[in-house]
């Protein structure tokens, strides 16, 4: 009995941490994350305020919440597939159309990341860590497919996976952010396209 009611107590908390973020990523996306009240995302859930800090500490947890889960679902939806089995230069020019998909399709999302970093920078630091390992995992990631590029014969074998992946992953987050402050700006296409020869003609070996 005691293992029931647990489990179905279980299912009920994250339900509600379902239904919060939900809420939570529409209204970001409709207002902005400073317009956003904690009481109009428990009026929008249909859940009390005060479930908002019970779940999440704070209205900047639940958008790191809403950042994370949009994080995963590209990741697991779009960067995995579109990766395949692909190492070295092929893996890069994948991983760069599906951080395009990404900007394109869920800028929204990414908006919001960069409003958190930025905090993380600043008056919230508590968020500092969380940061650190995201782009930590991101590098980590990144540096595989040079590494086994560098292994098939493919890449230079003077290259430092390492420093590639953060270079990479600068560029493309300093191009993401340019294209949500100026999207007239910012030619897309020719700013990816642009980015992998560079990176063709670095690495090739």
């Amino acid at each position: 009995m005691g293992a029931a009611a647990g489990t179905k107590k279980d299912e009920q908390s994250r339900e509600t941490r379902r239904r919060l973020i939900d809420a939570a990523s529409a209204l970001f996306a409709e207002r902005g994350y400073r317009d956003t009240s904690v009481q109009a995302i428990g009026e929008r859930a249909g859940i009390s305020r005060g479930s908002i800090f019970w779940h999440f500490g704070s209205k900047e947890g639940l958008l790191w919440a809403v950042v994370e889960e949009a994080f995963g679902r590209w990741e697991t939806d779009v960067l995995v597939p579109d990766i395949g089995d692909a190492i070295g230069i092929e893996a890069v020019r994948r991983g760069v159309r599906a951080h395009r998909r990404f900007l394109t399709d869920d800028g929204g999302a990414l908006r919001l990341f960069y409003v958190l970093m930025f905090e993380a920078l600043g008056p919230r630091p508590e968020f500092r860590g969380r940061f650190v390992e995201l782009h930590a995992h991101l590098r980590e990631t990144t540096a595989g497919w040079i590494a086994s590029g560098q292994r098939a014969g493919e890449l230079r074998a003077d290259i430092d996976p390492q420093i590639v992946t953060t270079m990479l992953v600068s560029a493309l987050g300093g191009l993401a952010y340019q294209y949500l402050l100026d999207p007239e700006g910012v030619d897309l296409t020719a700013a990816y396209d642009g980015l992998v020869a560079l990176l063709e003609r670095g690495l090739a070996a």
